[in-house]
């Protein structure tokens, strides 16, 4: 009787052993799992969060160079459009355009200053427009008068001085009282830029007699 307790005790003890082992094992096992899932759901997050902030930045970024792309191309565009303004009022209120006392000729006044010398008279600038249909009138000026061919041809006829033809590209220069003409030829009209200095409140040029 007694020998059959201590064998049933025996492998009682036995598979108590074996059952605290196993569950022991079976107990690490979980832990182990769960930290697993822990510290990979804890890298998951932090990888959003950089991808996140990343995506953010690169956001913020783009949108700031776009802005300062716009800027850079509207503002040059503003600083003409302003510059062409500008000009386009100055043009205004310094370009006249009108017929001289001499036929065949327009002219188109750009600027014009008193003489530091001589206050009673004007330096002037301007550009001066013949057609070749109707040749400028014999004139002079009291003045010398010096210029430079813009487009066109001409035969200019000088007093005292042999003929000879200007055409875009060539200057020329007319001494004070010397009675002249311009005689423009082919089909483009005879443009010329020239400067004058005149009394104040006297004509450019006076007919010859």
């Amino acid at each position: 009787m007694k020998s059959w307790k201590k064998s049933k005790l025996s492998e009682t003890g036995i598979s108590g052993s074996g059952e605290k082992k196993s569950n022991y094992k079976l107990l690490k096992q979980t832990i182990m799992k769960k930290l697993i899932y822990l510290l990979a759901i804890s890298a998951s997050i932090a990888v959003q969060s950089c991808g996140n902030n990343s995506g953010s930045s690169t956001g913020t970024s783009d949108t700031t160079a776009t802005m300062a792309d716009s800027a850079a191309t509207s503002a040059p565009s503003s600083a003409e459009a302003t510059s062409g303004d500008t000009t386009a009022e100055n043009k205004g209120a310094s370009a006249q355009t009108s017929s001289t006392d001499i036929k065949g000729i327009v002219w188109k006044e750009l600027q014009k200053l008193p003489l530091a010398a001589d206050p009673s008279k004007e330096e002037s600038i301007g550009v001066a427009v013949i057609q070749p249909s109707a040749p400028a009138e014999r004139h002079s000026h009291a003045e010398n008068e010096i210029g430079y061919v813009l487009a066109g041809e001409s035969l200019l006829e000088v007093e005292g001085e042999p003929s000879r033809t200007i055409k875009a590209g060539d200057s020329f220069a007319i001494p004070a009282g010397k009675i002249h003409r311009a005689k423009p030829s082919g089909s483009v009209p005879f443009k010329v830029v020239v400067t004058y200095i005149v009394v104040k409140g006297q004509p450019l040029a006076q007919p010859a007699k």
